[in-house]
Parts: C-alpha cells; structure tokens; sequence
C-alpha cells in the first residue's frame, strides 16, 4: 500500500514538473480566459461516454438474461473505473471488482457476470484498432516516420491482444490462470481481505469457470447482441475522442479531431504499461510531448491535456471511491460480505 501511495506521489511530482516545462504563469493565463461552457461540454461528453459504456454492458447482461438496473451497472462501473485508476499496470484490477459487486446485487454467478465483464473489454478494443488504423494513415501523410511506426506496432499489439485474450478465454485452463493472477494482484493491494477470501475464491474458480466458458461462447454467437454491442462501443469512443476536443475549444484552440485520436491512442498504451497507478504523470507528459510533436505549443498542450486528466481520471477516481465504499457498506449490511 505504501509503495502504491508512493508510485502516485512520484506521479503528482511528475506532473509539477510538466507544468513548470510549460510555464505556471502561461498556464494560469490560458485558464483565466477558458470558456465554460465548452468545459461544460466536456464534462457532457465524457459522462455520455460512461452512458454508452453502461449500455454497451447491458445490452451483453440481458442476452444472458442478467437483470441489473442501469443505475447498477453505472455504479458498478465507477468502482471498476476507481479500481483501475489505482492500479498500475494493465488496469485489469477493476474487472473483478465490478463483477463481483453486480453479481451481489443481481444475485447471479460469477461466472455468468465474468462472461459479459470479458466480452466487454475486448469490444472496448475493437474501435481502438480501426481509431489506430487511421491515426496511423494520417501521421504517415503528415512524415512523421517514427510516429507512424509507434503506431504501427500499437495497432499490431493490440490485434495481438484480442486473439491472446479470446485464446485464454475459450481455454478453462487458460481462463482459471487468468483470474487466479488477477486474485493475487488483489491479494497485493490489500492482502488480509484477500486472505479472508482465498477459499470462497477457489470455489468460485472451480464452479463458476465452466458456467463462464458456455456464457462467453453464446456471447460470441449471439451476432444481434455483438453488433448492438459493437455500436455502444464505437460511440462511447466518439465521446471521447469530442471530450478532448472540447476541451481545446475551451481554452480557445483550434485542433483537428484526427490530432486529439492520436494522441488518444498513444495515451492508452501508456496507461496500460505504465508501474504509476491511473499512468498519473506519465499520461500526462506523453500526451503533451505528442501534442507538441503534432505542432501545438508547449503551453497549449499541457494546460489541455492536465484539463482533460482532470475530467476523465481525478474527478472520476473520486466518484469511484465514494461508490466502491458505498457498495461495500451496503453489501456488509446485507451479510453478503465480511465485515
């Protein structure tokens, strides 16, 4: 836990020191003479990207006949969002965390929740593959050569990852080792709790795995529920490609929606691979040196993408954190957990 509260402080440093490269005083220029409402806007843009995620998880939910509200599975993606933004890494911490609170609330399997969590995440990847495929293109037709093969190696890893995620999801062996190692990253965030569950865990394992492996399986045939699926996902990424947009509006710059998806798709890579929980500081550079690669000035591009950041990781990491101890408070007066 200390080495984590550490790994953000480094982040929090990291980020100071971007705005000193920027220049305190610019940035504070740019932010007396932002616009609101296209701060408004983006604020808008992000939440209907959040919508359209939940709609997105609905649509797989009721195909396997899993009944959650919409509240639900908004607030379950909220804990899941706070779970991810404190974990280093690949951010693979929330899943579990929301499936787990949306099985308690329905009452449902674990395995049968597992199956629209998984199914989630690999169409989530799907329009990133197409936004790198033309970020790619247009950074090639612009000349910048290393640019373009950072993003040629991007849409190649991520291809590579759907496969090697459908191959341990279709494998029960593959899919156990899967939830083991997200049980001992888990198990390294808060290592008493984890212990109190290790053994309902392995049962869960053992039971809930091959319930999963027929749920995923219809998942993939189930074509109405993957095409619906499909379009929540490509608009929930159009909500955020439009809420970086806005927020160059918001401080008065014009950009292209291409430059904002290059950036964007970078950005996620970034996160991923990143040992700085939420890539707090790390994002935030990247994102501004491809601004600045991209032609935009130094202080335009810090001061938009530390806006951004604030919109889309710190304020929803704190609506997660005030959700994830709601959830768990409720679920300990229903007896559904231990105390």
């Amino acid at each position: 836990m200390k080495k984590k509260y550490s790994l953000l402080a480094l982040g929090i440093g990291i980020i100071t020191l971007l705005l000193w490269w920027a220049g305190i005083g610019e940035v504070a220029e740019i932010l007396k003479k932002a616009r609101g409402e296209y701060l408004i806007l983006a604020v808008i843009m992000y939440s209907m990207s959040l919508v359209t995620w939940g709609l997105r998880w609905r649509v797989l939910l009721k195909a396997l006949d899993v009944d959650a509200g919409f509240t639900k599975i908004l607030l379950a993606l909220l804990a899941g969002i706070f779970v991810n933004n404190i974990t280093p890494g690949a951010r693979g911490g929330g899943e579990p965390v929301r499936m787990y609170f949306l099985a308690k609330e329905t009452e449902k399997p674990y395995g049968q929740v597992f199956a629209t969590v998984m199914m989630d995440r690999i169409l989530d990847l799907v329009p990133v593959i197409v936004m790198l495929g033309i970020s790619t293109v247009y950074v090639y037709r612009l000349g910048s050569l290393s640019l373009t093969l950072i993003l040629v190696l991007l849409d190649s890893a991520f291809a590579g990852l759907i496969f090697f995620t459908l191959g341990i999801l279709l494998s029960e062996r593959k899919t156990k080792g899967a939830l083991w190692w997200f049980f001992r990253l888990f198990e390294r965030l808060t290592p008493k709790k984890a212990e109190k569950y290790r053994e309902r865990f392995e049962k869960v394992v053992e039971t809930d795995v091959p319930r999963f492996q027929n749920d995923f399986r219809f998942l993939i045939k189930h074509k109405g529920t993957f095409a619906l699926a499909l379009v929540y996902s490509t608009a929930s990424w159009i909500f955020t490609v439009l809420r970086t947009y806005c927020v160059f509006r918001a401080i008065n710059f014009p950009i292209s929606l291409v430059d904002v998806m290059v950036v964007q798709m970078v950005g996620i890579v970034v996160g991923m691979i990143s040992v700085i929980p939420g890539g707090a500081g790390i994002i935030e550079t990247v994102n501004s040196g491809i601004y600045v690669i991209l032609g935009i000035n130094k202080e335009i591009a810090v001061t938009a993408t530390l806006l951004d950041r604030l919109i889309s990781y710190w304020i929803p990491t704190a609506l997660g954190a005030v959700v994830t101890t709601h959830f768990g408070a409720k679920l300990r007066r229903k007896g559904l957990i231990r105390k």
